[in-house]
């Protein structure tokens, strides 16, 4: 619980991010970095594995994570593009951006049902359960903080 109030003192500390005028993709980087470390340690302090569950859990969540990974860089990179075309932006672009958008969070989606199917065959359903909040929980504050930093679509002149 306490990891998820840092992560909640990111999304507030990021708010003064919201209407950037450039922007540095270190800062996306750094995000990334933090979250994906820090899940791992939200897990293991919020499930209470037997041997034989850690045994089967923990190779399962690495899997998980590997999977995962490649989603949320494609997350990033499209906030990155969307902030590279932030004054420029036309009809093109924006529809590709929502576009691609849309797919990435199928794709999550799609990832999360595998992988609650893969859990499903070797652990208790609570335990599948509450490893997914937790996912949840935290994708949301991530997915909070990164849109917390990044300014609506301008109006047009």
């Amino acid at each position: 619980m306490k990891t998820l109030i840092i992560l909640f003192t990111l999304l507030i500390s990021s708010l003064s991010f919201a209407q950037i005028e450039s922007f540095d993709s270190t800062y996306i980087d750094g995000l990334k970095k933090d979250v994906g470390g820090t899940f791992k340690e939200i897990v293991k302090s919020n499930l209470i594995l037997t041997e034989d569950e850690a045994k089967v859990f923990w190779p399962v969540f690495d899997e998980y994570m590997a999977a995962r990974s490649p989603i949320f860089d494609q997350r990033a990179n499209l906030t990155e593009e969307y902030m590279m075309n932030y004054y420029g932006m036309d009809d093109v672009t924006a529809k590709d951006l929502i576009n691609k958008t849309m797919m990435s969070y199928q794709e999550l989606l799609d990832l999360r049902q595998e992988f609650i199917n893969k859990m499903f065959e070797k652990l208790p359903a609570q335990l599948v359960g509450k490893f997914f909040q937790l996912d949840n929980r935290v994708t949301t504050v991530a997915d909070l903080v990164r849109m917390s930093s990044t300014p609506l679509v301008r109006d047009k002149e």
